[in-house]
């Protein structure tokens, strides 16, 4: 049998790669957010609040929590959804490229957050038949 193991010792745990996806999304929300205030349907204060979020989720993410890997895919999953929904509405109205290729890249990595975070709850919680 193939064991995974990272550098946190712990088998099936890639919470050290969603926390990576959790900084650089966070990263570009915070740089891409003065030049597409204006765009955003929600007001500014609230995309300062997922920013703050992901920045504790990452923070918080542990090997030895498995809560926090929980957590981190549900953070994922909604970030995709706003995201890629953001990204159809740019489309659509015809938008900012840049606005359009934003969101689309931040849906790119919150998909691979929902990957990484879904194996490392199913490494924690599931063990038998991996």
């Amino acid at each position: 049998m193939h064991d995974l193991t990272t550098r946190s010792g712990t088998a099936h745990y890639y919470g050290d790669i969603v926390r990576l996806l959790f900084l650089v999304a966070s990263g570009v929300m915070l740089v891409g957010l003065p030049a597409f205030a204006g765009y955003l349907p929600n007001p500014t204060i609230m995309s300062v609040f997922a920013i703050v979020v992901l920045g504790c989720a990452a923070g918080l993410t542990n090997p030895n929590q498995p809560w926090s890997s929980v957590v981190n895919a549900i953070i994922s999953v909604i970030g995709f959804i706003v995201f890629e929904s953001y990204a159809v509405a740019a489309y659509n109205n015809a938008s900012s490229f840049s606005f359009l290729a934003a969101n689309i890249v931040l849906g790119f990595i919150f998909m691979a957050a929902i990957y990484f975070s879904l194996k490392t709850v199913r490494g924690a919680y599931f063990k038998r038949g991996l």
